[in-house]
């Protein structure tokens, strides 16, 4: 009588595991690959955040209003926020370069793009050589017709 309760238990068990195996590949083939155009728009619109700078202005258009961010110290920011520590990042901060790279893509439905990459500015301050290099998760959505960071997270990478 055990033997039995035991061997329905481990089918049960493994009637589970199947299940949420499979689950897992129907969601991970929701995923679509990110066509190459839509790939190309948003590394452009990455630098052109990278290149903004302080420029409110510029970081407005790239930066949804209703944007959930983390900042490089950990800290919870809003739309106003984030522009805000964008601006102080490059405050004093002059021939300034950004380069961005090793970007990976996720679609995970028609609007939602989410992008990881490393992003390095180098410039002159206080008459020295600085260097800032970063991790940087973005979540893109379109908007109106136009793509634009609702969710973003960045982490220093040490020197």
């Amino acid at each position: 009588m055990q033997w039995k309760s035991v061997s329905r238990m481990s089918v049960v068990t493994l009637v589970i595991i199947i299940a949420c195996a499979l689950m897992g590949v129907v969601v991970s083939t929701q995923a679509k690959n990110v066509p190459a155009d839509v790939q190309k728009s948003l590394i452009a619109l990455d630098k052109e955040w990278g290149e903004a700078g302080g420029d409110a202005a510029k970081l407005d258009k790239i930066i949804g209003d209703s944007v959930l961010a983390i900042g490089p110290k950990g800290e919870a920011q809003d739309k106003q926020q984030l522009i805000a520590s964008n601006k102080a990042a490059s405050t004093d901060v002059t021939n300034s370069t950004y380069t961005a790279d090793e970007y990976k893509f996720d679609m995970p439905s028609s609007d939602v793009v989410v992008m990881t990459h490393r992003g390095t500015t180098k410039g002159m301050q206080n008459g020295k050589e600085v260097t800032e290099s970063h991790r940087s998760l973005h979540v893109f959505q379109k908007q109106n017709g136009r793509w634009q960071v609702v969710a973003n997270a960045q982490l220093p990478v040490a020197q």
